[in-house]
């Protein structure tokens, strides 16, 4: 399984001739960016008169500097289900969600999301969590540091590098983690050890921001949301979000979940979904060449029948 797939997202939309595509099939209603960042999708899917156009985002940054003509709200991905019934905004035409960071969070070097810019440890995408990457790195015993490696990063070295960052704490920035980082590695070429940096400070961030749960609660909250022909769309970055959605979308268009063995259908499963004319859609090389951070992009969609 690839999870060092974790890329950002620049100031123009990843994989905006493919999401339109899409979008500009959609029946008429409500359509939903849950992940409005600084508006770069939700800028293009304007251009759709019948849809109206409603945003979400963690982060406080975020909304603030959202256009004054846009709708926008700052809910997690999983608390966009109960709002939609809360305000009646119900059922909707579709929902689109990009689970990648926005330049701006990558770019603010006080965010501490990166590991080439040296920072306090935070990556947080709403910052009015309690929880900070410091908090992690310093204060969670050596168990449950492992065990954030061991499924957020899937690191070959999480062990040792869980271990080295226990016997050097306090760790206060992003520079500091990094040399405790490749003091824990043996020697090798730099690529790699560029790769198991990577790998930890994603994992460190998805427990931070909880990225996976979220994800899961969202999907699941969402599906009964949708109207006829209308769709969900999810843009992922790496193995350990695409596996959520891609699982979670074969299990919306299973149309039987009998044993293959049963020589009749007797579990009377109706399917509700189906799959886009692609089961995936990627960037293409124009797209990669011009936005190198677009190169991991994967997006996966259904239509509700």
């Amino acid at each position: 399984m690839n999870t060092n797939r974790a890329e950002y997202l620049p100031h123009s939309g990843v994989m905006v001739e493919e999401l339109t595509s899409v979008v500009q099939r959609l029946p008429k209603g409500i359509f939903i960016d849950a992940t409005y960042g600084f508006g770069s999708h939700f800028k293009i899917l304007k251009q759709y008169k019948d849809l109206d156009l409603i945003g979400f985002d963690r982060d406080s940054q975020a909304i603030s500097a959202s256009h004054k003509d846009d709708e926008v709200y700052k809910r997690n991905f999983s608390q966009i289900p109960s709002f939609l019934t809360e305000v009646n905004k119900t059922p909707i035409s579709g929902i689109f969600y990009d689970f990648g960071l926005s330049s701006h969070q990558i770019d603010s070097v006080e965010r501490g999301f990166s590991f080439q810019k040296n920072a306090d440890l935070d990556m947080r995408m709403d910052q009015e969590n309690n929880k900070s990457a410091k908090k992690i790195v310093n204060e969670y015993a050596f168990e449950d540091l492992l065990e954030v490696f061991n499924k957020f990063s899937e690191d070959k070295n999480s062990y040792s590098v869980a271990k080295k960052i226990v016997d050097q704490r306090p760790i206060q920035t992003t520079l500091e983690l990094v040399d405790v980082i490749k003091s824990a590695l043996p020697k090798q070429n730099p690529i790699f050890t560029t790769k198991t940096v990577r790998r930890i400070f994603q994992g460190i961030r998805i427990e931070v921001n909880e990225e996976l749960s979220e994800i899961k609660l969202a999907l699941e909250g969402i599906k009964n949301h949708i109207q006829p022909h209308g769709v969900i769309l999810c843009i992922s970055y790496h193995s350990l979000e695409d596996k959520i959605v891609k699982s979670f979308m074969q299990e919306l268009t299973t149309s039987c979940i009998c044993d293959p063995k049963a020589p009749i259908c007797s579990c009377n499963t109706e399917q509700e979904f189906i799959f886009l004319p692609k089961k995936k859609y990627t960037p293409t090389g124009e797209e990669i060449e011009s936005n190198p951070r677009a190169k991991s992009a994967i997006m996966r969609g259904v239509t509700k029948l």
